[in-house]
């Protein structure tokens, strides 16, 4: 098949001004606040004054809507869909499903408050996964975090004995602390500050520590995880200045196990 120059000239020309056409702009999508549908962001949180909503409807509400020994969060999440089994209060709960933003809510405030009582649920869970991942794999990392540590030491020791008697909070600030303080890590380290546990283990000898520390470890973030969900204002300081307003601030489970496995004693694995 034989073309003449000057098709071909002509081609080449429409292709060159083809070229230097301004490309396609696509539409982006502006984050509203009051539209669930248009995304979740930290600034919301602040925005929609979500702290003083939630307040007030504890306040009026808690009374009427929650069941007896209830966490003020199930029974606000049930209210906020239809899914009567709404419960975030357990690690790794299968009745904690994420919230809909084409649903209908009562308010947008009502939609963020309910979109972190999950997000706060998922975070917590993660670390948990990750930490029952490290323990079978690498356990080493575990003991080398449950040893004493300088760092903010006097914020999570137990009244200590000969037999160095110290808080589980030491091991999972060691690991949690290893993190880039971003807003949620900053936040678990301040829960974990203003509600210490009281569960202790003997660091002279961690590998024999019965039960074991990892166990230790996962107890205590379900223990975390069950008082920010149904203590009010344990919940509203964990989710203050939107720290757990937008999906793409949670790590996913990798992520986090691959930051802890930096952590081994024995250096990165190969």
């Amino acid at each position: 098949m034989h073309f003449s120059k000057e098709l071909i000239a002509s081609v080449a020309v429409t292709l060159f001004a083809s070229s230097l056409a301004a490309p396609v702009e696509r539409p982006v999508k502006i984050l509203n606040c009051n539209d669930p549908k248009t995304g979740t962001g930290s600034r919301c949180w602040d925005e929609l004054k979500v702290d003083d909503y939630l307040m007030l409807w504890q306040a009026k509400n808690v009374r009427n809507t929650c069941k007896k020994g209830e966490a003020w969060s199930i029974s606000f999440d049930r209210l906020a869909t239809t899914n009567l089994e709404q419960d975030c209060t357990q690690i790794n709960s299968t009745k904690c499903e994420p919230f809909d933003p084409e649903g209908h809510y009562l308010s947008p405030q009502w939609y963020y408050g309910a979109f972190n009582t999950w997000s706060i649920n998922q975070y917590i869970t993660r670390w948990y996964k990750a930490i029952d991942t490290l323990s079978k794999k690498h356990p080493a990392t575990i003991y080398a975090a449950a040893q004493p540590h300088d760092r903010d030491m006097d914020a999570f020791l137990v009244a200590s004995n000969k037999q160095q008697q110290l808080s589980i909070d030491v091991a999972l600030h060691a690991l949690v602390g290893k993190a880039a303080e971003t807003p949620q890590i900053l936040a678990l380290a301040a829960a974990m500050k203003a509600f210490p546990s009281l569960v202790k283990y003997n660091s002279t000898n961690v590998e024999e520590a019965n039960p074991p520390v990892a166990t230790l470890l996962k107890t205590r973030l379900e223990q975390l995880l069950r008082h920010l969900e149904s203590d009010m204002p344990a919940f509203l300081a964990m989710a203050k200045k939107g720290a757990f307003s937008q999906k793409s601030t949670l790590p996913e489970v990798a992520a986090v196990e691959a930051l802890l496995d930096e952590l081994r004693p024995e250096g990165r694995a190969m």
